[in-house]
């Protein structure tokens, strides 16, 4: 099957509308999507399905907690979770969820809001080296402890043969002497 895809920008007070327009005409609306931009405003994606028509509408330059975003629950009550995900995870604001967590939807350590953000280049880089290096380290040490127990096990072999004869002439003598008390 081949799928008609359409990309359309449009204005936060048009949302509303056009849930009723693609409700009305039978899509189903099957996700919405944030996405944190590196200017730090967010971009919500509404992608409306029916057969193979796919509607992905975006609203641009959302400001965390501040842009009023309609819920679009009055008429896709599934999209409840969605819409939960994107106030507790980026911050946006969505106004009149039917069912809403208020903030509540995930439990983040304390102080930690609206956790999702943009990874640089660099900070990416960066991470990646600190990765190699402690894995390097890592290697390092757990090749010196296998080299340190090889060792070990060496020093004992060694000192075992070497106690081996001492013993076995203490016992030869113990049996002489038993030979001639007899």
């Amino acid at each position: 099957m081949r799928y008609n895809e359409f990309f359309a920008t449009i204005a936060v007070d048009d949302l509303p509308s056009m849930c009723r327009k693609y409700k009305s005409e039978g899509y189903r609306l099957a996700q919405i999507h944030p996405v944190l931009k590196e200017d730090g405003t967010i971009t919500m994606y509404y992608t409306f399905v029916k057969a193979n028509e796919i509607v992905n509408l975006k609203i641009e330059k959302v400001i965390k907690g501040v842009t009023e975003i309609p819920s679009v629950t009055p008429y896709f009550l599934s999209q409840f979770v969605f819409e939960n995900e994107a106030h507790d995870l980026f911050g946006v604001n969505i106004v009149g969820n039917v069912l809403d967590f208020n903030g509540e939807f995930y439990q983040f350590a304390e102080g930690v809001e609206a956790p999702m953000t943009i990874i640089s280049q660099a900070q990416l880089e960066a991470r990646e080296k600190k990765a190699r290096i402690e894995k390097a380290k890592a290697a390092k040490a757990a090749k010196a402890k296998r080299e340190a127990e090889a060792k070990a096990a060496a020093e004992a072999a060694s000192a075992q043969e070497q106690e081996a004869p001492a013993e076995e002439a203490s016992q030869t003598q113990a049996s002489e002497e038993k030979g001639s008390e007899e």
